[in-house]
């Protein structure tokens, strides 16, 4: 019940209720079956996943490398279970930025469907998305693209056209295509998923909230920005109705929506949005988060933008201090934050000359 409610409470955004109960569902699992039992490491993975939505990836990752060492020694590396620990445990990697150490465990994933499913199972084509991420993460996009090319067939043979779960791969696949410039066949893409989402659960659902927020990205790399604003306006809105002003895909979609605005040069809008987005964040994640601090640098933006150069000044410094803490100073957010500060110290003592 412990467990079950824990998930329950994850799902609604109440991340430190649901660590605290996982937790105790773990501690009572590892008293009564033991550290190495199957029972006790999925106790271990759904914490994890937990403590990577509060940022705590070492947590994560060692929480998951026990559930790894769990499954390995109960039913062997190529088994179905050990695949899915070998899935989350490479996802924190991802997080940590172990790029190398995520794509070698998803490999063993989709050697493991491949070899016990076929290449046209469902859950082969999830290991392929899975996959496809880090690739996309490394720079090999048409790495990325092939594996995803594999899940949209597999998907639609499995499912057709306007399943849901096919609607995911397009997606998946859109954005990879993206990446890759291939704009058009992105759009229509995302066309098809939104028209499967809209079926297959309504305008207002938060599945075809994603696939809206996924098509304006697009139609911004188009220029077409009054139609990304239509579409994040429909996303914003069914996050507020079904998850509350608060909740962490709120936050995402007053983001999203923000950046539209400032391009479109309504920083005043992009503004209100934002500091939305930070309270959100400070309540579910905390100040020292690396989302929370992905805000703070979003909203110095527009901050700079309307000429607010010293309160700008201190949400980048915040949002610095806080990717290098998180991610090292080498990493790719932490330079793009710390390079957005630079420029910024330059216009300041630009102005005081």
């Amino acid at each position: 019940m412990q467990s079950h409610l824990g998930l329950t409470l994850k799902a609604l955004g109440d991340y430190e209720g649901s660590k605290s109960l996982l937790e105790k569902a773990m501690y009572s699992a590892e008293q009564n079956f033991g550290e190495s039992h199957p029972t006790t490491a999925i106790r271990y993975s759904n914490l994890a996943l937990v403590l990577q939505d509060l940022g705590d990836y070492e947590g994560a990752k060692d929480l998951l490398e026990k559930a790894v060492n769990s499954d390995e020694q109960n039913f062997g590396e190529s088994h179905p279970t050990t695949a899915i620990s070998y899935s989350n445990l490479a996802l924190v990697f991802k997080d940590l930025s172990d790029y190398e150490g995520a794509k070698n465990l998803l490999e063993k994933a989709v050697n493991s469907a491949e070899q016990n499913f076929g290449e046209s199972h469902p859950t082969t084509a999830i290991s392929y998305s899975n996959l496809a991420t880090v690739f996309k993460a490394l720079g090999d996009y048409e790495g990325a693209k092939s594996l995803l090319e594999k899940a949209v067939i597999s998907d639609e043979k499995n499912f057709g056209e306007s399943h849901p779960t096919t609607a995911i791969s397009y997606s998946n696949l859109a954005l990879v295509l993206k990446d890759l410039g291939d704009y058009a066949r992105a759009k229509e893409l995302l066309e098809k998923a939104i028209c499967s989402d809209e079926q297959n659960f309504g305008e207002s659902h938060p599945t075809t909230a994603i696939r809206y927020s996924n098509l304006a990205l697009v139609l911004q790399d188009l220029g077409d920005y009054e139609g990304a604003k239509d579409l994040l306006e429909k996303a914003m809105y069914s996050d507020e109705q079904n998850f509350g002003e608060s909740h962490p895909r709120t936050a995402i979609s007053y983001s999203n929506l923000a950046t539209v605005l400032k391009n479109l040069g309504d920083y005043k809008g992009a503004k209100s949005l934002l500091e939305k987005a930070v309270i959100s964040d400070e309540k579910n994640f905390g100040k020292e988060h690396p989302t929370t601090a992905i805000r703070y640098s979003n909203l110095a933006l527009v901050l700079q933008g309307l000429g607010q150069y010293i309160e700008a000044k201190s949400y980048l410094r915040k949002a610095s201090a806080i990717m290098n803490n998180a991610f090292g100073k080498e990493h790719p957010s932490s330079i793009i934050v710390h390079n957005n500060l630079s420029q910024l110290l330059k216009i300041i003592e630009s102005q005081k000359k």
